[in-house]
């Protein structure tokens, strides 16, 4: 059936409804809603906008509230779909009938809809009771009699928003405990207003005011307004930049309604939300008004603590100012495996890749020398003995001189952003390299067609077949291509090589002989094999004996023992065929395919009148 055949076959209010659209249309509705055809108008209405909509829908149709749904919505059931199409809805969501039958019940009864957000559902994933939460809206569906029908549902998990607000709230509660504790004076405000929503002991001795949660800072300290800290924090707000005080000047009023003069150190630090849009503001001050050495000593002790919380990640370090390492945290140790000490001095080089010393030494010794920040990537031996790739960072901290007294640093993993960044180029550069052998292997295909035709149609009807079964070894290779694809099935070798070789031939019988003992692929084994045939058939049809109109392919293979052996040998008649002076990245992939994943070779021998290949495989590997 053609595509505008299939098109004319299908309901209209299924077209262009994706797999769920093609999943509702081959089922058998005799259990429930009856043939598709004597559906009613009602039904096909909302089904065709529950398919063609983009947010998770579904509809509950009929006295058994019988589930439909479109492909958005297909994961919420998880392991469910597709067994739950067609089934009612107290059946599929019998672990929280509890909760959604009344609601159910409340919308088929009164037809008035309802919407719920971080409604509790105690839904059984993977055999498991599972804690979820979820926004969702039930609307009645009513017919052209004004009879309600069934329910149309949208919705969507909210299960990841809610952990994350509640550990929000448990952390500024542990937070509110350790700052409650801390001599500095803390506290937070939320919201362009400023309002406070934590202030320490130390906090309201300083302003000399209690009673400040909930307040704005105008409102609670109306008298900084006017010396222009209300604009600070107004600035901090709006740019997301934080801002630091030293010995600033700051009146507050006393109960007695006098000013006081003190001189605060201060900081005020922007706090960004999980969508790095600044929703308040970490402040924390300190009365430095009493001694010049108190006053010392308590900045050294927050540029230290600053140079660290501005860097910190996972593993941190710090040196002495001329780069002697002293002090590794646990994490370190963890990461790396070494014993605690070893890496101390200059001996934390060691761990980088030998081929990425020189390039961070450089880049520290210039950091030592300018005082500049250090940043650096290269890789670091794991734990496991394998090197994975880290950002080093560090920055100094200096004196009231401008001498630099330490200098801080940090390690983060990011192996894993590596990796996929290098797996996402390769695949750019598969595409392309598919995307030209297509483009001149239909060039090849239309021009040996047209040689072996007497007639435009009879061209045309052979040109279709060739390309439609491109396209299926096309399929052949795409678990290669596309990450992710899975296969269980078997491949029967001769098959394999016969449906590769198929769109290059136009007389198969005078082109290619293929003998050899039959033998059967796992998955793994024949997405290889595919691979690998589709390089040496491409390369045929460009450059080899598909090329040539009296070219001959000779196909060959033995199994033994120790595996299995291939001779590829292609001659040519009226052509000569030469040693490419590179090795292109088709055949790189070809010759990784052989030795990594069919544990083999291959061997390419170029002579005056063709090529032979040589292919080896583990006998262990064709049944992966």
């Amino acid at each position: 059936m053609s595509t505008e055949d299939h098109r004319h076959a299908v309901p209209g209010f299924l077209q262009n409804g994706g797999m769920m659209a093609e999943l509702i249309r081959t089922r058998d509705w005799s259990d429930g809603l009856g043939p598709i055809e004597s559906w009613p108008p009602a039904l096909r209405s909302a089904l065709s906008i529950c398919l063609n909509s983009s947010f998770p829908t579904a509809i509950y149709w009929g006295p058994d509230l019988r589930l439909l749904y479109n492909d958005s919505w297909s994961p919420i059931p998880a392991e469910r779909h597709p067994w739950a199409l067609g089934r009612p809805a107290a059946e599929v969501w019998s672990d929280i009938w509890e909760v959604v039958g009344p609601q159910f019940e409340e919308v088929m009864k009164t037809g008035k809809g309802i919407s719920t957000y971080d409604q509790f559902l105690p839904m059984v994933r993977e055999g498991i009771q599972r804690e979820t939460y979820w926004n969702y809206s039930m609307t009645a569906i009513q017919d052209e009699f004004g009879e309600i029908v069934g329910i149309f549902n949208q919705g969507n998990e909210t299960t990841g928003a809610v952990f994350a607000k509640r550990q929000a709230q448990e952390e500024i509660a542990r937070l509110g405990r350790l700052f409650a504790e801390a001599p500095a004076a803390i506290a937070i405000v939320e919201g362009p207003s400023h309002v406070y929503k934590l202030a320490n002991p130390a906090y309201e001795r300083l302003v000399q005011r209690t009673n400040l949660l909930d307040r704005t800072v105008a409102e609670a300290l109306p008298e900084v307004e006017a010396q222009g800290f209300i604009n600070l924090l107004n600035r901090v707000y709006a740019t997301g930049e934080p801002y630091q005080g030293k010995a600033v000047p700051v009146e507050f009023l006393l109960t007695d309604g006098e000013l006081q003069l003190s001189y605060v150190d201060f900081v005020f630090q922007p706090i960004e939300d999980t969508n790095g849009q600044t929703s308040g503001i970490f402040i924390q001050a300190s009365d430095v008004t009493e001694a010049a050495t108190a006053m010392a000593a308590l900045r050294a002790s927050e540029q230290r603590f600053e140079a660290i919380v501005n860097s910190i990640d996972q593993m941190i370090w710090s040196t002495r100012p001329d780069g002697y390492h002293d002090y590794f945290n646990q994490r370190w140790y963890e990461y790396t495996g070494v014993p605690e000490g070893q890496t101390d001095g200059h001996e934390w080089q060691q761990l980088f890749h030998p081929d990425d010393r020189n390039e961070a030494a450089t880049r520290w010794r210039h950091s030592l020398a300018t005082g500049e920040p250090y940043h650096v990537e290269y890789r670091l031996r794991h734990r496991s003995g394998v090197y994975r790739w880290v950002i080093g960072r560090a920055q100094c901290v200096r004196d009231e001189a401008g001498e630099i007294t330490r200098w801080y640093g940090t390690c983060t993993d990011i192996h894993d952003l590596k990796v996929a960044e290098e797996a996402r180029q390769l695949l750019l550069r598969e595409l392309n390299h598919r995307v030209k052998n297509l483009f001149a292997i239909t060039s090849g295909m239309i021009n040996m067609t047209a040689r072996a035709s007497s007639t435009v149609e009879e061209m045309a009807k052979s040109l279709q077949g060739r390309l439609q079964a491109l396209a299926k070894a096309h399929h052949l290779i795409q678990p290669a291509i596309v990450s992710g694809t899975h296969r269980d099935d078997t491949v029967a070798f001769h098959a394999l090589v016969e449906e590769i070789l198929l769109p290059h031939l136009a007389n198969r019988e005078k082109q290619v002989s293929i003998e050899g003992p039959e033998l059967r692929l796992g998955p793994q084994a024949s997405t290889s094999f595919a691979l690998i045939f589709h390089e040496l058939a491409t390369n045929a049809a460009k450059y080899g004996s598909f090329r040539d109109a009296n070219g001959h392919l000779k196909v060959n293979w033995n199994l033994d023992e120790s595996g299995l052996t291939l001779q590829w040998w292609e001659e040519l008649a009226d052509a000569v065929i030469t040693s490419p002076k590179a090795e292109g990245f088709g055949s790189k992939l070809a010759r990784t395919s052989a030795t990594h994943q069919l544990d083999g070779k291959i061997e390419f021998e170029w002579l005056p009148g063709g090529v032979r290949i040589a292919l080896t495989a583990s006998l262990d590997r064709l049944g992966r």
